[in-house]
């Protein structure tokens, strides 16, 4: 939600919550402030003013997960020179955690994701592939580990449940920054919809047709999908606190992703948006490629 308060000053608030993906209460903190933040950032605001902890769990649950949780996600908070300033405690029978992030921003620098043009050229800033990844670490650990391991290696399912910890643990604020410095038509991050779930809402909105040329999808999660029937080669396997589609005009794609460079971070030209056909939509195109991608 975006209300612009005067010509200077506008606030941008998003909500998020979901139950726990990791069994370490601190990363678990790490993940739902990335989250939270993300769709902050997916507007063009760079300025966090706050995050408030929405904590629901069981009565009997030890105090410490929860105590460890609130720490990941302030901790989290403080690269922005932010906190988590307060927020709400109920009980539950599952652990259900979240956030309510308050964002500021110069009105002119707000991104929405409708406003894409034809002949746009589209960034996708993480890979793909969190929900094969991390419904391999909880198989891991419960009685359809054997079933897993028959098929793959745990040293290499090790390697990618990192990965995927590390593309939700990393914040997208670089990406806003790279949207405010180089100028975009639109952008949205990438989360529970999928890849084509949120390129779709881009392109009803913006009335575009969206084609999806290649997907960069960390190592090993193509494999990890077809096994547990997730539908990552179609772009809906969902992700959490993933990256960001973001459209631009062709000419501008260099200087995004040199200031994505500067910072250390990927950025993948992925497609291009056309005149629609009929009614706007999202796609794959016919031979998608999908590449193996890492992150750091």
């Amino acid at each position: 939600m975006v209300r612009i308060i005067n010509d200077q000053i506008a606030l941008v608030e998003n909500v998020d919550v979901f139950t726990p993906i990791h069994d370490d209460p601190h990363t678990q903190g790490e993940i739902i402030a990335c989250n939270a933040t993300n769709d902050v950032f997916a507007m063009g605001a760079t300025g966090i003013l706050s995050l408030q902890a929405f904590m629901g769990y069981p009565k009997g649950m030890d105090e410490e997960i929860v105590v460890g949780v609130l720490k990941g996600m302030n901790d989290f908070m403080m690269q922005f020179g932010s906190r988590v300033a307060g927020g709400q405690t109920i009980t539950n029978p599952i652990p259900v955690f979240g956030g309510i992030c308050l964002g500021i921003a110069h009105p002119e620098d707000i991104v929405y994701s409708r406003g894409a043009h034809p002949t746009d050229a589209i960034l996708l800033t993480k890979p793909l592939g969190i929900q094969p990844a991390m419904r391999s670490y909880r198989d891991l650990q419960d009685d359809k580990r054997d079933a897993l391991l028959e098929s793959f290696d745990e040293t290499e399912l090790r390697a990618v449940q990192d990965t995927a910890v590390r593309v939700m643990t990393h914040s997208n604020r670089v990406v806003a920054l790279a949207m405010k410095r180089v100028g975009v038509n639109a952008a949205t991050d990438v989360t529970g919809f999928g890849l084509i779930g949120h390129a779709d809402n881009v392109a009803t909105q913006s009335g575009v047709d969206i084609v999806i040329e290649e997907v960069p999808v960390i190592k090993g999660t193509l494999e990890l999908a077809k096994f547990f029937g997730h539908k990552l080669e179609q772009g809906h396997a969902a992700e959490t606190a993933g990256g960001m589609l973001v459209f631009l005009q062709p000419d501008k794609v260099e200087g995004f992703q040199e200031v994505m460079k500067q910072h250390d971070l990927p950025c993948w030209p992925i497609g291009r948006t056309e005149k629609s056909r009929a009614t706007p939509e999202a796609r794959l195109a016919e031979g998608v490629k999908f590449i193996e991608a890492e992150f750091p």
